[in-house]
């Protein structure tokens, strides 16, 4: 279903399965009253949010929509203004909710935010798709959320972790890499090379081109 405004998705409630209001300019106002309206909803089962003007005030009233829902599955707030602040709202929802996608790709979440999820993921959420690309989650964000995989075992929910661009190192990616070979996640990372590291390497490739490394 295309993405519609708020005042026409707020119209079809009681006869669709999903809620698309990305790309509309919806702030926490608007956010605030579609979760009310959703409040004691049965039929919807996703809600896009994406490309909006949502801060951690919206995203704190959709994680008590999560928490009370029973039909809810998919949420993405895809490129808002979500903080480690609306992060830690939404990962204390997700214990009492059976949600099994989260998208938070392209906000403001850091290791605080990583370090909330991981918690939950460890305490017994249902997530099985948890995207965190585009954030700013660093070696330390990565080692905790790849712990909690790990102590979730092969058979833990969850099958994706999406971590690609954000500030993870080599250092960072060893965790996940880890995670991944032994439990045969789904998990995307990549990593940043150190400023030293591309400088030098940005050496090599310059002589490498006159054979200068060639017998290397």
């Amino acid at each position: 279903m295309a993405a519609t405004t708020l005042e026409v998705a707020l119209s079809r409630l009681e006869e669709s399965s999903e809620v698309d209001v990305s790309y509309q300019g919806v702030d926490d106002a608007g956010v605030a009253r579609l979760a009310e309206a959703l409040t004691n909803n049965k039929t919807i089962v996703d809600v896009y949010l994406d490309d909006n003007n949502i801060t951690d005030i919206g995203v704190q009233r959709v994680a008590t929509l999560i928490q009370s829902s029973r039909t809810l599955r998919q949420v993405s707030f895809y490129h808002n203004k979500v903080t480690d602040i609306g992060v830690q709202s939404l990962s204390k929802a997700l214990l009492a909710s059976s949600l099994n996608l989260l998208d938070l790709r392209d906000n403001r979440v850091s290791d605080a935010g990583a370090t909330a999820l991981a918690e939950a993921l460890e305490a017994g959420s249902q997530l099985r798709f948890l995207l965190l690309k585009d954030n700013e989650i660093t070696d330390g964000g990565a080692q905790r959320l790849a712990a909690a995989v790990r102590k979730c075992g092969e058979e833990g929910p969850l099958k994706q972790l999406d971590l690609e661009g954000n500030r993870i190192t080599a250092k960072g990616s060893v965790y996940l890499k880890e995670v991944k070979q032994d439990l045969k996640k789904e998990i995307q990372f990549g990593y940043q090379k150190s400023k030293a590291r591309e400088q030098h390497q940005g050496v090599i490739d310059t002589h490498s081109k006159d054979g200068v490394f060639a017998a290397r």
